[in-house]
């Protein structure tokens, strides 16, 4: 009994991080700086309100990486870069990326002169974020008291429509779709390289390379 309650608490909560982020993105739309504040609150301390008010534990599993996983995780990370360029520079005559990044810097508020350290706080900051609440709370956590395929399905389901909310306005339906598949599978190998390492730090390394690899594009047409 106290497994499904704790399974239900755990993909509420998700759902109402989730939805809370969605509507601030959409529809209040505030400056990035406040945005990426409100994010901290609801992505890291509105997991950590509900485990004290449910007694789930959150500090039971370790957030330290093994040393001899690092740098094979890396070259990992960094062969998702060059897949996402990659597949940038395959898909520049169909896509217009010029316009894409010009509607999506306008969603997210983001000037030119502040194009920097909105990259490096998405690389680092907010690559941690997303990965604490997805990894570590929606498939780690999840996991201990559900079965490993629904935290799969779950965890990964919730990264991709999520993303999906945030850039589905800028994105034509054709590239939205593709990036739905993309997230979806990269929420699965995430999930996967935490399996096997027991912590999230494993997918926030790869998370950051992917995330290089956007702001770079991102930065080419700035």
């Amino acid at each position: 009994m106290k497994n499904k309650a704790n399974t239900y608490g755990i993909i509420l909560l998700v759902f109402i991080c989730c939805g809370i982020m969605a509507f601030i993105e959409t529809v209040v739309e505030p400056a990035y700086a406040v945005k990426s504040a409100i994010k901290v609150v609801v992505f890291l301390l509105f997991p950590l309100i509900f485990a004290k008010i449910t007694g789930i534990k959150l500090f039971d599993h370790s957030f330290a990486p093994e040393r001899k996983r690092v740098l094979p995780l890396l070259a990992l990370g960094c062969l998702i870069y060059g897949v996402i360029l990659g597949a940038y520079a395959l898909t520049t005559s169909i896509f217009d990326y010029a316009s894409l990044v010009q509607s999506l810097s306008a969603d997210q508020n983001v000037e030119p002169a502040s194009f920097v350290w909105v990259a490096l706080y998405i690389s680092f900051a907010n690559s941690l974020l997303e990965e604490f609440l997805f990894r570590f709370v929606a498939f780690l956590k999840l996991s201990d008291y559900t079965s490993r395929k629904a935290a799969y399905l779950f965890s990964s389901i919730a990264f991709a429509v999520y993303h999906a909310a945030m850039i589905g306005s800028s994105f034509p339906p054709p590239l939205l779709f593709l990036a739905l598949i993309g997230l979806t599978v990269g929420g699965c190998i995430f999930d996967y390289v935490d399996e096997k390492g027991g912590t999230f730090c494993y997918s926030w390394m790869i998370h950051m390379c992917a995330d290089f690899a956007i702001m770079t594009i991102w930065y080419l047409h700035i």
